[in-house]
């Protein structure tokens, strides 16, 4: 065989620094973490920091990076960690060669966030130790055994949190759950139990009076800003969503409900609202309550009826209530639109719509029937005048809206009577022991209950009708959900979306004079001319 001439050629030195690692000064970091703030823990924390500063300081082929330590935080993900955060931007940064940590534990509980890290930085050529399992990360053998550790650290982590959670469960069921953080209003006493914080007990007699006076959360909330009322303690200020969960809250009638919230059982932990996936725990009469349960009734009620009056469902979304029939009225008698087809079967087939007064007797309505094509192009045209200037429109009407004082006989009206129906409804619990109890005729029982009914209804119909034009919530929250619409939908649309429509039109009010006029959600009024022939103007 005949002799090959082979030259080599070395490898560039800028490329050689994993090879050679050993031969250069390292920039050495090393991370520490405990997960709890337990006395014996807390020793540890101080001298995880004092062994890797030594360490790193004996080593002449070391240089110390920093140190980075979490202390008190848990390890199942990496999101609320900020030194480990601070040290693994310091890598990317190219401050660190080598890092230094106890065990994988230490390091992550997540397998997912442990490999993906581990794989990010051995790119970069960066090295982590892990001292307890005594496994370099730059070695072959590494990637299997990291996965297998890495796993069974994470399922000791779901397994603690598990026991975790049963613990707190067995607490919710024999009643002898501590709450962490009390609700405002209340403070706990010596043995944990919860009492009546003056000061703040009395705010939230206020929220509840003038929410029963009819003012709507809102206002209530923009009152107690400009009074200088500290608000509660995980908010910057009031705002009508805290109102509203302080309005909602049964703890204010001595009541509690645990397990309003849960954890996922499985990584990565997620805190959720309970909507019935898990059991809740209902306490009554657990402690003082700062309101009556007649004023808890009552303002239920009342936030319900508002809710029902301005569309809002379960999720907080709009429904879709009518269909396109019902929301189209006619200016000129007030009577709705039906649909119809025209040159059925034909390629010009049509959708028009026409008053139905129109159609019974043109004597009664001389409204013509209108195309579907030019609604839809007629609103398209509206939508998109709004997107491009909600700015001047919507912002400035909000912030009137806003500032706008409700009327105080109305106030007072509103106030007299919820307290007669709460009077009234009294009445009738007291006759329903009475006839419990044998005292009374239940003939005279049904008589005497038919009429409080009637009496109640009546009331409530009284107080509605003042509710509604009261405080102007549904002007507010209307105006508020236009512009998350925008927020979500900014850019100007080519195509008419039906669905956008019925969740950003009350009613589109069709005119004589070739006008199509969308009232919109929060009641303002918005018109758009259409031609003879069709065509938007």
């Amino acid at each position: 065989m005949q002799q090959k001439d082979i030259t080599i050629i070395p490898p560039d030195p800028k490329y050689d620094s994993h090879i050679r690692i050993e031969h250069k000064t390292l920039n050495v970091a090393a991370y520490c973490r405990v997960s709890t703030r337990f006395e014996q823990q807390e020793n540890s924390y101080e001298a995880q920091i004092a062994y890797y500063t030594r360490k790193i300081g004996m080593n002449k082929s070391w240089s110390c990076a920093g140190i980075y330590a979490d202390e008190g935080k848990s390890a199942t993900g990496t999101r609320f960690r900020d030194s480990f955060n601070d040290m693994i931007e310091d890598c990317y940064a190219g401050k660190i060669d080598l890092i230094l940590t106890k065990t994988i534990s230490r390091f992550a509980r997540n397998t997912v966030d442990c490999l993906r890290i581990i794989r990010e930085l051995k790119d970069r050529q960066i090295r982590i130790l892990f001292e307890k399992e005594n496994i370099s990360t730059m070695s072959e053998q590494s990637e299997q055994m990291l996965t297998i550790l890495s796993s069974i650290a994470q399922g000791e982590s779901e397994s603690i949190s598990t026991n975790n959670r049963w613990g707190i469960q067995k607490r919710f069921r024999d009643g002898s759950y501590n709450l962490g953080c009390v609700a405002y209003g209340y403070r706990k006493d010596e043995d944990g139990e919860l009492i009546i914080n003056e000061d703040e007990g009395a705010v939230v007699h206020r929220i509840f009076n003038e929410y029963l006076s009819g003012k709507g959360s809102y206002v209530i909330a923009r009152d107690l800003n400009n009074d200088n009322i500290p608000p509660v303690r995980t908010a910057e200020k009031w705002t009508d969503n805290v109102v509203k969960g302080i309005l909602q809250n049964p703890i204010y009638e001595g009541d509690l409900i645990l397990q309003k919230t849960y954890t996922t059982e499985v990584l990565p932990y997620t805190k959720k609202i309970n909507r019935g996936e898990m059991p809740q725990f209902f306490i009554k009469d657990n402690h003082e309550p700062i309101i009556t349960r007649e004023q808890g009734i009552m303002v239920r009620e009342i936030y319900e009826y508002r809710r029902k009056q301005m569309g809002i469902d379960d999720s907080g979304k709009y429904q879709n209530r009518y269909e396109l029939s019902s929301k189209i009225v006619c200016e000129e008698c007030g009577g709705t639109f039906r649909r119809q087809k025209i040159y059925i079967g034909k390629p010009y087939e049509k959708i028009q719509w026409s008053c139905k007064n129109h159609l019974n007797t043109k004597d009664n309505c001389k409204m013509k029937a209108i195309r579907e094509d030019i609604i839809k192009s007629a609103y398209l045209t509206m939508w998109n005048k709004l997107v491009s200037n909600y700015a001047y429109i919507l912002i400035p009407l909000l912030d009137s809206l806003k500032n706008l004082r409700t009327c105080k006989s109305q106030e007072d009206n509103i106030e007299n009577l919820n307290h007669k129906i709460m009077e009234l409804t009294e009445q009738s619990h007291i006759l329903s022991r009475v006839v419990q109890k044998g005292y009374m005729d239940s003939a005279l029982f049904i008589q005497k209950q038919n009429a409080l009914n009637i009496e109640i209804e009546e009331t409530k119909k009284k107080r509605n009708g003042l509710l509604d034009s009261n405080g102007f919530e549904k002007e507010i929250e209307g105006t508020i959900r236009l512009l998350e619409i925008i927020k979500y939908n900014p850019e100007i649309m080519d195509t008419y979306d039906e669905n956008l429509l019925a969740h950003t039109v009350d009613q589109v009010l069709i005119g004589q004079s070739g006008t199509i006029t969308f009232k919109l959600i929060n009641g303002l009024k918005l018109t758009e001319r259409i031609s003879k022939g069709g065509e938007d103007t």
